[in-house]
């Protein structure tokens, strides 16, 4: 009987042991089916998206390169970046409204190019631009999500050509890491490179919220950024009335500069160095004069100041409109910071003056004289 009760007993105990190392195994181990599931339900809402926004996701191409866009109405308007849109690097400067294109081509997801005219840009330096494709009625368009509808943390999704117009329609995944509270800037991690400016960030609805215009980082370091969709409803609006630029106000035309002219007779001038748009590279403040000179004319200029330390550069303006250094000043003595550039004359022509300060963002008065050596 007692080894009959050790036989059960051990049987018991192995029993027990079987069904406690099953239990644990089925805890520790992760349930394979609902990962496919849930795998497959995230692949099919990407998917959802892609097939519902690729057909309004378009390529916007220019002389100068290409961008991305999309479809926002049935009859043809197309939202992009205005910086997709923009003239020769040279003309950047010194632009006016017929340097940039009037009429760009759109490509469509399935091939189809059409003409679109560009009917305006963002004011007070917005990053989008509205084209319009003629005589159409039932364009697929892209919803915009409601203001206030995106959150850190969300899943989102970047469409539209990087790089090469032979990727369109590229399509990149990630999640919203930041949004700005001054302009609602959305910051994400989803891939985008050049090219992609001016596509959509999508929610997981496949709405826009918001118009991706930049990346930090020429290999993508994830951070990007969106203009917002409330910024998007607004322009749109203001398109609508007309109420639009004719020019892309992102770009900021220099402002040539405007010299005083003198003359070469001693004449005392009292100037004021203070903040302006003329600013050297090394962020000092300038004031501009020009004199006419003559071959082989011996010359004085001294700039003396009580509130700074004077700086003066001389150059010759050239044939072909260029700036060429004749002379820099030098302290005038030791102790006296003030500055002097004495020098010949190597041409005839006009002469250009830089009075300015050696620290940058000194400001106040000075004296300048600019004489010839008899």
């Amino acid at each position: 009987m007692k080894n009959r009760l050790l036989q059960f007993g051990t049987l018991a105990i192995c029993t027990t042991l079987t069904v406690i190392s099953s239990t644990s195994i089925e805890q520790i181990l992760p349930n394979n089916d609902n990962t496919a599931v849930a795998q497959t339900a995230e692949e099919g809402i990407s998917r959802q998206v892609y097939q519902k926004a690729s057909p309004a996701t378009v390529t916007v191409q220019t002389k100068r390169g290409h961008g991305s866009g999309f479809v926002v109405s049935q009859d043809g308007l197309i939202i992009t970046n205005a910086h997709v849109i923009k003239p020769s690097p040279s003309q950047q400067e010194n632009y006016n409204p017929h340097d940039f294109p009037s009429v760009v081509t759109v490509v469509f997801a399935d091939g189809r190019k059409v003409a679109a005219d560009v009917l305006g840009f963002g004011r007070d330096g917005l990053d989008l631009a509205i084209l319009k494709i003629h005589n159409q009625k039932n364009l697929t368009t892209l919803p915009l999500a409601k203001v206030g509808a995106a959150s850190v943390g969300d899943r989102i999704f970047a469409l539209g050509t990087p790089l090469h117009t032979d990727f369109k329609n590229s399509f990149t995944q990630g999640n919203i890491t930041r949004i700005n509270s001054a302009d609602g800037e959305i910051e994400h991690d989803a891939r985008i490179m050049g090219g992609n400016s001016g596509g959509p960030l999508l929610n997981t609805q496949g709405q826009v919220v918001g118009v991706n215009r930049a990346g930090i980082g020429e290999l993508n370091t994830g951070m990007n950024f969106a203009i917002s969709v409330s910024q998007v409803h607004s322009f749109i609006a203001a398109a609508r009335r007309k109420d639009v630029s004719s020019i892309p106000t992102i770009f900021k035309p220099k402002e040539k500069p405007n010299p005083t002219t003198i003359s070469l007779n001693g004449r005392v001038i009292n100037g004021n160095l203070g903040k302006n748009r003329l600013i050297r590279d090394n962020g000092s403040f300038v004031n501009l004069y020009q004199f006419q000179g003559r071959t082989g004319q011996q010359v004085v200029i001294e700039m003396n100041s009580q509130m700074f330390n004077p700086v003066l550069i001389l150059y010759q303006i050239t044939s072909d409109g260029k700036h060429k250094e004749v002379a820099q000043g030098i302290d005038k003595g030791p102790g006296d910071l003030n500055s002097q550039i004495v020098t010949t004359l190597p041409e005839d022509g006009v002469y250009l003056i830089f009075a300015s300060s050696l620290d940058p963002g000194e400001t106040g008065n000075y004296i300048l004289q600019a004489n010839t050596k008899p």
